[in-house]
């Protein structure tokens, strides 16, 4: 509890830095900030609370990914002087409304009940509605903030039915009443089935999960960079964490599985083949994504109640791989920041055309990243995907394995086409001008899907 109040108040102290004009130590004082979070929790110091009663659980899967996302949005606060070096106002706004944010994904990543879930994914979400278009005059920015509203609406009134019908059978919120009422005899019925499919369908929409993807290409596309960033890691990683929650606790019972069956084909399926499609990077990540979110669920597929706790292995293996994966995302944006600056703004994937003969360094690190995120050996994401694929093997879902198999080679196509620009000749781009911090930056996030791709046991 003392790492949440910490986070909520630096939102409020970034806030009034803002009014004193002080941008200049809006980042500083943010990561110093996470950083005692990151020991709050790493040491245990006060973070249970009796006042939240049972509502909140901070076992070692709930501090295993608070502690990851805290350090991902560090590292993307480290980017953050850089980025908004050129903007004068409502800095700290945004600065503020990332921590909020963040705030939520704890939330997510602790709840042992069905109302603090809905709390979470809304102090989650709202911030992001407003991030989104923080371009005030950008149309397509703008839009994506509409759009995403509007959308994350319509998930949050599918998320309140799901637990209004959960609560009518249990009566009672909390996810261990719902795990009895499970594990009883003659537990099933067309009630339940809506109430777990209605609230799958929130968590779904969050994770960017078919058909729920919608808002993912457009979303990314027109938010600010920083931001798209944001959503793509911290916000993955929450939404992750709060879906295993709730599968955990249900014991995925046939019906459910049958549902989960069907999301993790259909994003597989379209997210790497709709990947193949693109020519913006900013949408191919996008699509990246959902094709990550496949593999995600996948895991999630495996998970059928029997592991008690959430310290077991599909726990360990959904944390390896998020957190690798924002790594690798995270420098991968920072290098886009980089090419976009150096081609007057485009975002095409042809951006990073030059930056082998202009700094190798940065290139080889263009390409690890990208080289992780296809799965490739030696790098942190092959071992996530094995691990995932295991999982499938050891839970009996060796045709759904077996597809998720042949996307992950599909999906090593776009990631390759994006890599071998960066090695082609330059056509008329600028400087490939990099400051130091974001050197640091990127180099953290190589050197991390490097090592933990060699030594896998540090994190898992």
């Amino acid at each position: 509890m003392s790492a949440l109040i910490l986070i909520s108040v630096l939102g409020v102290v970034m806030l009034y830095l803002g009014i004193f004009s002080r941008k200049q130590v809006l980042a500083p004082v943010a990561i110093l900030g996470l950083l005692a979070a990151i020991a709050l929790f790493a040491t245990g110091w006060h973070i249970p609370h009796h006042l939240l009663g049972s509502m909140l659980e901070f076992d070692g899967f709930a501090t295993s990914f608070s502690i990851g996302m805290l350090v991902i949005t560090a590292l993307i606060f480290l980017f953050g002087p850089d980025y908004y070096e050129r903007k004068e106002w409502h800095v700290a706004e945004q600065y503020a409304l990332m921590l909020f944010s963040l705030v939520g994904g704890l939330l997510l990543a602790s709840y042992s009940n069905l109302l603090m879930l809905f709390l979470a994914y809304e102090v989650l979400s709202i911030p992001l509605y407003v991030l989104a278009g923080g371009k005030k005059r950008s149309l397509r920015s703008n839009e994506a903030s509409l759009k995403y509203f509007i959308l994350g609406s319509f998930a949050t009134a599918f998320m309140l039915m799901g637990i209004t019908l959960l609560y009518s059978l249990t009566g009672s919120f909390d996810l261990g009443k719902l795990a009895e009422h499970m594990a009883a005899p003659g537990a099933s019925g067309m009630v339940l089935n809506f109430g777990l499919f209605f609230v799958v369908v929130g968590l779904a929409f969050k994770v960017g999960a078919v058909p729920f993807h919608f808002w993912k290409p457009d979303v990314y596309q027109g938010s600010p960079t920083l931001v798209t960033t944001f959503m793509a890691t911290v916000v993955m990683m929450g939404g992750i964490a709060g879906f295993f929650r709730f599968i955990d606790s249900t014991g995925m019972p046939d019906s459910l599985a049958r549902s989960m069956v069907l999301l993790t084909l259909a994003t597989l399926l379209v997210g790497n083949v709709s990947a193949l499609r693109q020519t913006n990077f900013k949408r191919l990540m996008a699509y990246s994504s959902v094709s990550h979110s496949g593999f995600l669920l996948l895991a999630l597929l495996t998970d059928s109640g029997l592991h008690e706790g959430h310290g077991s292995a599909v726990g360990g293996t959904l944390f390896y791989y998020t957190f690798t994966y924002s790594l690798a995302t995270t420098g991968l944006f920072i290098l886009f920041t980089i090419a976009k600056r150096a081609n007057a703004g485009a975002e095409h994937n042809g951006i990073f055309k030059g930056l082998w003969h202009a700094n190798p360094w940065l290139a080889l690190c263009l390409l690890a990243m990208l080289l992780s995120l296809a799965g490739i050996p030696l790098t942190a994401g092959f071992i996530a995907k094995y691990q995932v694929f295991l999982l499938a093997i050891g839970a009996g879902w060796l045709k759904v394995m077996g597809f998720g198999v042949l996307m992950a080679l599909l999906g090593i196509y776009y990631y390759i086409m994006v890599a071998r620009e960066a090695f082609l000749p330059a056509e008329g781009s600028g400087a490939f001008v990099v400051s130091r911090l974001n050197w640091v930056v990127i180099t953290l996030c190589t050197i991390g899907v490097l090592a933990f791709g060699l030594w896998p046991g540090w994190l898992v």
